[in-house]
């Protein structure tokens, strides 16, 4: 405003000139600066000759907003009286919105009194106004330095001619401005693009995210997608139990800029500005600068050579659903080497929305996971029994977390008379409830094979017990055995080394593949029986001759079956797996596994290894006996002779006994034939069988009564003792602990 008062222009003048919506559009005509000179350019020369002036300008309003051009073209310094003279033409021309006629200065009253005019020497000026989109923002005139009558045709030509520079400079305008608003258009659909872009990628993300099978896989792909997604150089994710940073996960993710690094390992002493953010549960957005003056940074301490740099950090929490905090995401560097922005922030924290919930549930999940793997292997034997009959080797290998502990067993369970069962079973369904059912099954078994049952009674009685659970439970899991559970197989086995056979019987369990002592392999065919909890098809046994040294294979689906493989596949390539020569059986256990499952199965995985071992013939005794009562001194003499040969005399009193009493049970009480059995295994075991199919009964007699003392003394002398019932008729077996001299190491060669 002072400038325009220096300039000679009145207030009031000065004031219409400062309008903004006038200096709005003077502003946009100067935004095209070499587009306005040409135009300009070309106007003033057509003016000057046009109306046959020596000077032609164009001003535009503003003090600060000149532009002079000579009839030439060439343009006049903005200084001196020549510039006032202008700003005084223009002043007048745009407040009034008219065109200017000066005839002779020297005859106008208005302007002959300023000695501005007069030190130019000028006499006759006209000038018409410019106007865009109807506004005056500047003028055109042409001046001359002797008197002059404009007349109605040069006045009409001069405005024609700044009407038509001024559509020109509309046109241009016009064209810059759609030429902006397509640019801003561009920039806005880039913008726009990138936004769709980060939010598909954060959907796959989450995704991801949602189907990493365990809690550590799902922080390493947070991490990773976090990186990814805001395009940083370095990404951590943090997870902490009550913030405990004793027992936080870490998880990494850097590019190949901190390669060197990749290994850095930093403990967290739960202190410094992450716990700021886990505490408040709110993100942290800082420049390097911000983030080193902040009083609760505290560096890296003794670990900063070990870490990699910091450009900036960014920071959000992971609230789970209850809003308590579980972690965070940190990043640093942004690829690009700019700061981290809102955007950046907004969509980092969308995606520790998403990964919250997928690690609460996966951390619930892992939880579950451990309490039911834990049970389950309570519930397997922690070590294999060892039996003269076989030499046994297993391996349990639980499914992938996300899958959940299945119902997978095995076991190894001594019989009477030397014998060993043999079991191998898979509980549909996965979780705690599938171990608790494996749990109450094998225990099932274990208290049916004491009973002494052949192995298609075994499954019969068990396929009733899983029925009935099915039925008390009415569906549910709860019980441990529920309908979901219909369907469990299971394969029972009873191998007898005197004899040197095997017995079998499946509920729709895999058969077991056997391997002769010459190398070869092959699967044993047995009766197809249907899965426990099935009911209304009978199990079938089937007894084969196993060489001594053959090698037998239990196993479950879940080692031989996979999406990677179908089952026939498998089978065959576990066929040939076993007959790898190996130093040991706990070798080719390792061996198998190793071959057949190269990542954690989808399902739960068993294997059973035994190597089979007969039993020297030259430590059994076979007696058949006559039914009479002189038939129980020859065999009590024969007895004793043989525990002598065996060099067990230590035990030949007593064992003497308790073959008198047996016998003499069988012949009074039973159905020849009658046999006796003595076999010098880990324990001395006789065994008296008769055609009869009447059990025993352990009673107590009377203080008058006969009978009834046999079996309480038999019980009495020995560990142990039972009754095994056969297709015709029982057997009588007792077990004698072995003297000290004449304990066994293992198998007699």
């Amino acid at each position: 405003m002072a400038e325009l008062r220096k300039a000679g222009i009145p207030p009031h003048l000065a004031a219409v000139l400062r309008d903004p919506s006038r200096l709005a559009a003077v502003e946009a005509v100067r935004a095209v600066d070499e587009l306005t000179e040409d135009a300009f350019a070309r106007s003033v020369r057509l003016a000057a000759r046009l109306l046959d002036t020596g000077t032609a300008l164009i001003s535009l309003a503003g003090a600060d907003r000149q532009f002079i051009w000579g009839g030439t073209g060439r343009a006049v310094p903005l200084h001196g009286e020549q510039e006032l003279l202008d700003r005084g033409f223009c002043a007048e021309v745009v407040t009034s919105g008219r065109p200017l006629v000066i005839d002779d200065i020297q005859d106008d009253s208005a302007h002959r009194a300023d000695p501005a005019f007069a030190a130019t020497g000028l006499r006759a000026c006209l000038g018409v106004p410019l106007f865009l989109e109807e506004l005056p923002i500047g003028a055109l005139c042409v001046i001359d330095t002797r008197p002059r009558q404009w007349n109605t045709e040069q006045r009409r030509a001069l405005e024609q001619l700044g009407a038509s520079v001024m559509s020109e400079i509309q046109l241009r305008l016009d064209a810059a401005e759609h030429g902006r608003l397509y640019e801003q258009a561009a920039a806005a659909a880039v913008v726009e693009r990138r936004r769709s872009r980060q939010l598909q990628d954060l959907a796959q993300a989450g995704m991801r995210i949602n189907a990493a099978p365990s809690l550590e896989r799902a922080l390493q792909t947070v991490t990773d997608e976090a990186r990814a997604l805001v395009g940083a150089h370095q990404s951590v994710t943090s997870m902490t139990t009550n913030l405990r940073w004793a027992q936080a996960i870490n998880a990494v993710s850097l590019s190949d800029k901190y390669a060197d690094y990749r290994s850095f390992t930093v403990p967290p002493d739960g202190a410094g500005i992450y716990v700021l953010v886990c505490r408040d549960n709110r993100p942290m957005r800082l420049t390097q600068a911000e983030l080193e003056a902040h009083p609760a940074w505290r560096g890296f301490g003794p670990y900063a050579a070990e870490h990699p740099p910091m450009r900036g950090w960014l920071a959000v929490p992971l609230i789970g659903s209850d809003g308590r905090n579980l972690g965070l995401v940190q990043l640093s560097d942004k690829e690009d080497g700019s700061e981290f922005t809102a955007d950046d922030q907004a969509i980092l924290v969308q995606l520790a929305q998403l990964a919250s919930a997928s690690i609460e549930k996966a951390a619930a999940l892992e939880n579950q996971y451990e309490i039911a793997r834990t049970l389950q292997s309570s519930l397997l034997p922690q070590r294999l029994p060892e039996h003269s009959a076989l030499s046994a080797a297993s391996r349990y290998l639980p499914a992938a977390p996300r899958a959940g502990v299945g119902g997978d067993w095995f076991d190894v369970i001594g019989l009477s008379g030397a014998r060993v069962a043999l079991v191998v079973g898979d509980v549909v369904g996965h979780g705690i409830h599938a171990a608790a059912a494996m749990g109450r099954l094998r225990t099932a078994v274990r208290t049916l094979a004491d009973v002494d049952l052949t192995p298609e009674e075994l499954l019969t009685r068990l396929d009733d017990l899983v029925s009935r659970l099915s039925a008390e439970s009415g569906g549910g899991e709860a019980a441990g055995l529920g309908a979901a559970d219909v369907g469990t197989t299971c394969l029972y086995a009873v191998y007898d080394p005197v004899a040197g056979r095997c017995s079998l019987a499946c509920a729709g369990h895999p058969a077991p593949v056997i391997v002769s002592p010459d190398g070869s392999a092959g699967f044993l065919e047995l009766p197809a029986g249907p899965p426990l909890g099935v009911g209304g098809v009978p199990f079938e046994t089937t007894e084969v001759e196993v060489p001594e040294g053959s090698l037998i294979a239990f196993y479950t689906d879940g080692l031989v079956e996979s999406r990677q493989r179908d089952l026939e596949s498998g089978l065959e390539e576990l066929r040939q797996a076993l007959t790898e020569p190996c130093d040991s059986l706990e070798t080719l256990c390792d061996y198998v596994l190793k071959r057949l499952l190269s990542e954690p199965p989808a399902d739960d995985a068993a294997l059973l290894l035994v190597r089979l071992h007969g039993l020297n013939q030259t430590r059994v005794a076979t007696w058949d006996i006559a039914a009479e009562p002189a038939a129980v001194a020859r065999i009590r003499a024969g007895t004793a002779r043989r525990l002598e040969e065996w060099g067990l005399d230590e035990i030949g009193f007593v064992t003497e006994l308790v073959v008198s009493e047996l016998v003499t049970n069988a012949i009074r009480y039973g159905h020849p034939p009658i046999r006796l059995r003595l076999i010098y295994d880990r324990a001395v075991i006789c065994e008296v069988s008769d055609a009869s199919n009447t059990a025993p009964h352990l009673r107590r007699a009377r203080i008058f009564d006969e009978g009834g003392r046999g079996l309480m003394l038999v019980a009495q002398l020995t560990q142990r003792w039972g009754t095994r019932h056969a297709r015709e008729g029982k057997t009588i077996w007792c077990e004698q602990t072995l003297p000290t001299t004449g304990l066994l190491s293992g198998p007699e060669e």
